[in-house]
C-alpha cells in the first residue's frame, strides 16, 4: 500500500496523489487532522512545476476491521489505509472532500506516500464511489505508470542537485524544463515517458543531466 512511511519518507519528494499528512484543514471539512491528497497530480501544478495554490484532498480516520468482502460489498464512499501508522485500520472517507492549502501542506508532517497500487487502489475506489464502475487496478496503472515513472525520476534530480545546495523549488524548476524541451517536431522527454519501451533512455539522460549541473556547479565554486 505504501512507498514509504514515517521516517522513511523522502522529504525532497514533490506532493503526488496519495500522500497522506497529519495537521490538514480541509475546507468546509476539517480545522486538522489526518487526510490524503486525492487529486491527479498533473491538475496539482502550473507552468514550472509550480504547484497550485490548493489540492483535492478527504480527511483520513480509524475505522473498524473488515473482511476483504466488505470491501467488495459496501462502504463504497470509504478507501482502506491499512498499517498507516500502526496495526489499526484507518480509512479515507470520499464523503468528506475539499481544498487543502499545498503551502500548508509543505509545511505538516508526511506521513506516508502511497505505492503505484496504494494510489491505483485509491482511485479505482474514488471511481467506484462515484460511478459505481468497477475498473481493474491494472487499467489505472496503465494510465498512470508515467506519472509514477516522472515523480520517482523528480525525486532522483531532486536528491542530487541537493547535494551541491541546490533547493527544492529550483531543482522541480529545471527537472520541468528538461522532461519538457521541445527535441523537435513537438517530442519532449515527458511525452516519451509514456512509452514503456523508451522509459530507460529518458532515465539515463536524466541521470547524466543532473550530473551534469552537479559538476558544472562544483567547478564553477
Amino acid at each position: 500500500m505504501y512507498r514509504s512511511r514515517g521516517t522513511d519518507v523522502n522529504p525532497q519528494r514533490l506532493l503526488f496523489t496519495g500522500d497522506v499528512y497529519s495537521g490538514v484543514a480541509i475546507a468546509g471539512v476539517q480545522d486538522s487532522g489526518l487526510a490524503i491528497v486525492i487529486e491527479h497530480p498533473c491538475t496539482m501544478r502550473g507552468t514550472m512545476a509550480q504547484l497550485n495554490d490548493f489540492v483535492l484532498a478527504i480527511s483520513v480516520r480509524e475505522h473498524e476491521p473488515m473482511g476483504a468482502n466488505g470491501w467488495k460489498t459496501r462502504c463504497y464512499d470509504l478507501t482502506p489505509l491499512p498499517d498507516l501508522t500502526g496495526t489499526q485500520l484507518y480509512v479515507g472517507d470520499f464523503l468528506k472532500v475539499g481544498r487543502a492549502s499545498t503551502s500548508e501542506l509543505s509545511s505538516k508532517p508526511r506521513l506516508a506516500c502511497a505505492s503505484e497500487f496504494g494510489i491505483n487502489l485509491l482511485q479505482q475506489r474514488l471511481v467506484w464511489h462515484m460511478t459505481r464502475c468497477l475498473i481493474p487496478t491494472s487499467t489505472i496503472s496503465e494510465a498512470f505508470s508515467h506519472l509514477f515513472e516522472e515523480a520517482d525520476l523528480c525525486e532522483d534530480w531532486t536528491d542530487t542537485l541537493f547535494e551541491v545546495g541546490i533547493n527544492e523549488v529550483e531543482a522541480r524548476q529545471s527537472f520541468d524544463a528538461f522532461l519538457t524541451a521541445d527535441l523537435g517536431n513537438g517530442r519532449t522527454l515527458q511525452k516519451d515517458l509514456s512509452e514503456t519501451q523508451l522509459r530507460s533512455a529518458v532515465r539515463a539522460q536524466c541521470r547524466t543531466a543532473a550530473q551534469d549541473i552537479v559538476r558544472a556547479r562544483r567547478e564553477g565554486e
